[in-house]
């Protein structure tokens, strides 16, 4: 353990920094602080392959994120008219249930009482 200590603190021990470091630091933190708000716009916008990858990356999110929305809302027509077309049918049913069974008590009735063949419904016997 301990050529390993001594290993680590060799390699992190304190060094004087090199001649002219703090007057070069300064310089260059002068000549970046000039930059103004154009300046540091343009060294965004450059061309570069990073960035162009990250814009298209970008805009393939975006479109894919619209062709989603897209579908959802497709979806959701889709299941609308689904149900509508459901309860119209129920209703249709509900109603054609209700014309067989006056038919059929119109047919029960005709046998019963005793008239003349192919007696006509009167208005007042309508669905």
């Amino acid at each position: 353990m301990d050529r390993l200590e001594d290993a680590l603190r060799e390699a992190l021990r304190r060094e004087a920094p090199p001649q002219g470091f703090a007057e070069r630091v300064v310089a260059r933190n002068a000549v970046l602080g000039k930059k103004g708000t154009w300046d540091v716009l343009r060294g965004w916008l450059a061309p570069g392959p990073a960035k162009w990858a990250a814009a298209a990356a970008l805009a393939i999110v975006l479109l894919a994120g619209i062709q989603h929305t897209s579908e959802l809302r497709r979806r959701a027509r889709g299941e609308a008219a689904r149900d509508q077309v459901l309860t119209a049918l129920r209703i249709t049913a509900v109603k054609l249930e209700q014309a067989r069974a006056k038919v059929e008590k119109t047919v029960r009735i005709e046998a019963l009482v005793p008239g003349e063949a192919g007696a006509q419904l009167k208005p007042s016997d309508s669905f």
